[in-house]
């Protein structure tokens, strides 16, 4: 069974990704990407720390699709850093609101619905 202690700190972890998110999204909504690369850079390590975390019990969940959607949202990441690398704040913006975001939140959904049930029981 996997480690409780190891899921509430994924858990817990996802909570943080998701205000960096919706902070990082306030404030290229602003135009302020600056403001947001410190944010972004945590989110990305907060990203690897996951993925880190649920590797050695992935045989041991049901099945899911945690590993697509980590897939697709480390793409996402890689896109949204090229669009900081090239300062296109609007674009980083749209990319934000309209990929990089639902993509986040359907992985941490999944997340969630897989690891809650260990806490539960």
């Amino acid at each position: 069974m996997p480690s409780q202690e190891v899921i509430k700190y994924i858990l817990d972890l996802l909570e943080t990704m998701e205000e960096g998110m919706d902070y990082v999204k306030a404030k290229l909504g602003e135009l302020n990407i600056e403001g947001t690369v410190t944010i972004l850079t945590d989110l990305i390590i907060a990203f690897t720390e996951v993925e880190k975390s649920i590797s050695p019990m992935m045989a041991e969940l049901p099945e899911n699709q945690i590993l697509e959607k980590a897939d697709k949202l480390r793409t996402d990441f890689d896109m949204m850093v090229k669009e900081y690398e090239s300062s296109k704040v609007q674009k980083a913006y749209e990319m934000m609101q309209s990929i990089l975001e639902p993509e986040f939140r359907s992985w941490k959904k999944e997340l969630e619905n897989i690891l809650k049930t260990y806490i539960l029981s």
